[in-house]
């Protein structure tokens, strides 16, 4: 069964997805997170003309990524994203073979063998468009600004190509050299589970770096501990960032790498004037990628001020349609009254039993929709108010299944990990 969204709208004019879904494939997708673990087919090449490529690097994508400051929709990509195997530079040849599938392999890509053992582990064998899209650029030391729809692996866009210039470095460095340094990698996430899910793609990832995750609502002594031991990246949430700054606890004076992930949720939490103290703490010298899925005015004037020439790779484009494959959806029209008063049923008929998400826009929305489930289903709001301990109890026991539905705000709902969804309203 594949994942459904119903969108409730009391608006008096929806757009009709009825085309959408006769072109859309049904495939299943169970699983609701930033990045699916799951094997992917790989694309086909085609010949086209070699182009000419820094040492140490490779080509994967053509010229319309490659170029300065260019734009690429995700419908373009498709005839961009394939490659013949003499543009590789892993040592000028091809691992496993010549067939298409070993082209675009994660092994033959020139990434260290750790790596490419721990990404294999995981069951990614392949990369995603956006991070096909992200690595050579990435390599490259280019600062870069992609948009790409949730759910697409931007995760690892970023982490692949930073976790192997870190390897690296690395190489032939003693461990006694390690101990005690300063972060050369910081992650800005807008929430605390949005940088818990950042760090554990990292974690998994690459288990020999140390990654260190900070955020408000929990005691600063253990984040303060793990990063006196040394830490190579630091992912956080701008406001307990900014706490360990100002109590000299974190000293951010090595960082050689900033990712502003979901930049314009940063705006939509308040979070802008945090997000600039911090940047302008930062080592002038630095690779910077800012993944936003919008481009509000305030993340704009961020680009510009703080990236250097940025290249920018848009997946999404204008499309109206930004969910990720494998999702049916369904639209509502309703009014404003009415909208609570049928999410029982459309729970009852969509979801089945199974895990259902609602999201509402306010925090008052969000327990009062709650409080009006609970009637008859059991469940449970996830809100900004809430503290940390609460809200770990209540992830926690929306995954083990102790009750059904959970009601979030978009902001809080933001980097969730939940397997077997089965409805999202």
């Amino acid at each position: 069964m594949a994942s459904i969204v119903v969108a409730v709208s009391s608006l008096t004019q929806i757009p009709c997805f009825a085309e959408q879904q006769q072109q859309q494939p049904l495939a299943s997708r169970k699983h609701l997170s930033l990045f699916s673990h799951c094997k992917f087919p790989p694309l086909h090449p085609r010949s086209r003309q070699q182009q000419q490529q820094q040492q140490g690097s490779f080509l994967l994508l053509s010229h319309a990524v490659a170029t300065p400051n260019s734009v690429l929709s995700e419908e373009a990509f498709k005839g961009l994203g394939d490659f013949t195997k003499d543009v590789l530079d892993h040592d000028h040849s091809l691992e496993g073979g010549d067939t298409p599938g070993a082209d675009l392999s994660i092994a033959n890509l020139g990434l260290p063998q750790q790596l490419v053992e721990t990404l294999e582990k995981r069951g990614i064998t392949h990369l995603f468009p956006i991070q096909r899209a992200v690595l050579v650029p990435a390599l490259e030391g280019r600062d870069i600004i992609a948009r790409a729809k949730t759910g697409t692996g931007k995760t690892l866009a970023f982490g692949i190509p930073i976790i192997k210039r870190l390897t690296v470095d690395d190489e032939g460095r003693s461990l006694t050299r390690r101990s005690g340094r300063l972060p050369r990698v910081l992650v800005l996430a807008p929430t605390r589970e949005l940088a818990r899910q950042v760090e554990k793609e990292i974690k998994e990832s690459a288990p020999y770096l140390s990654t260190v995750c900070v955020y408000g609502g929990v005691s600063y002594v253990i984040q303060q501990n793990a990063l006196s031991r040394g830490v190579d990246v630091v992912v956080g949430t701008p406001g307990r960032i900014i706490d360990l700054i100002n109590n000299n606890t974190l000293n951010l004076g090595e960082v050689q790498y900033l990712v502003l992930d979901e930049a314009d949720q940063m705006l939509a939490v308040g979070f802008e004037e945090d997000v600039e103290v911090i940047l302008e703490t930062l080592p002038p010298k630095r690779q910077s990628m800012l993944f936003s899925a919008t481009m509000p005015a305030w993340v704009k004037k961020l680009a510009r001020k703080y990236l250097d020439a940025p290249l920018t790779i848009d997946l999404v484009g204008d499309q109206d349609e930004k969910l990720a494959e494998g999702i049916k959806l369904y639209a509502i029209p309703t009014t404003a009254s009415s909208k609570r008063t049928i999410l029982n049923d459309l729970v009852t008929v969509y979801a089945k039993g199974g895990k259902t998400i609602v999201f509402t826009q306010t925090k008052r929305d969000a327990d009062e929709v709650s409080l009006a489930l609970s009637n008859s289903i059991a469940s449970e709001a996830l809100h900004g108010d809430i503290s940390q301990h609460q809200r770990e109890r209540t992830l926690n026991g929306f995954r083990m299944g102790k009750f059904t539905v959970l009601v979030a705000t978009d902001v809080a709902a933001r980097g969730l990990d939940i397997p077997n969804v089965d409805l999202v309203s």
